[in-house]
């Protein structure tokens, strides 16, 4: 398929936006076929928690469907809201967006991006004092498509 053959290519600008240094040789395969590329997000702010190793998977289908967003560092506790699952080593996959509803065809890894970093300053504030308080759709609708 001929997206799947061109997903570094296409998304490699897009991603820039939010990480300047990424280059082209930062995205690899997989075992399953599926391309990936490794980011690093630091929170900044009054709930900052660190930085976040983030595995930015692109499925078979993308960008029909939504890029998979695994945390590898630091560990995500199991007790997590919004996580769809741990696979073995203990990575989370977090659910940045309602697949159905968030994503659209038109997003790059620009927008994944934007979510994702949304979801792990959710998650750092809610470390810090409980609370889990993630945007509903509408913001995702009113930020990329207004």
């Amino acid at each position: 398929m001929l997206l799947r053959q061109t997903i570094p290519e296409r998304e490699l600008d897009p991603l820039r936006k939010t990480f300047p240094d990424i280059r082209r040789k930062d995205f690899r395969k997989l075992p399953n076929g599926n391309y990936c590329v490794q980011v690093s997000f630091i929170t900044t702010g009054k709930f900052a928690c660190g930085s976040f190793d983030v595995l930015i998977e692109y499925p078979y289908n993308y960008p029909i469907s939504a890029p998979k967003a695994w945390v590898q560092k630091p560990r995500i506790p199991q007790k997590t809201p919004h996580v769809f699952r741990w696979d073995e080593t203990g990575h989370a996959l977090i659910c940045y967006l309602r697949p159905k509803k968030d994503w659209h065809l038109s997003y790059t890894s620009y927008e994944a991006a934007k979510m994702i970093e949304t979801w792990l300053t959710t998650y750092c504030r809610w470390t810090k004092t409980g609370d889990w308080d993630f945007p509903e759709a509408g913001f995702w609708d009113h930020l990329f498509r207004g």
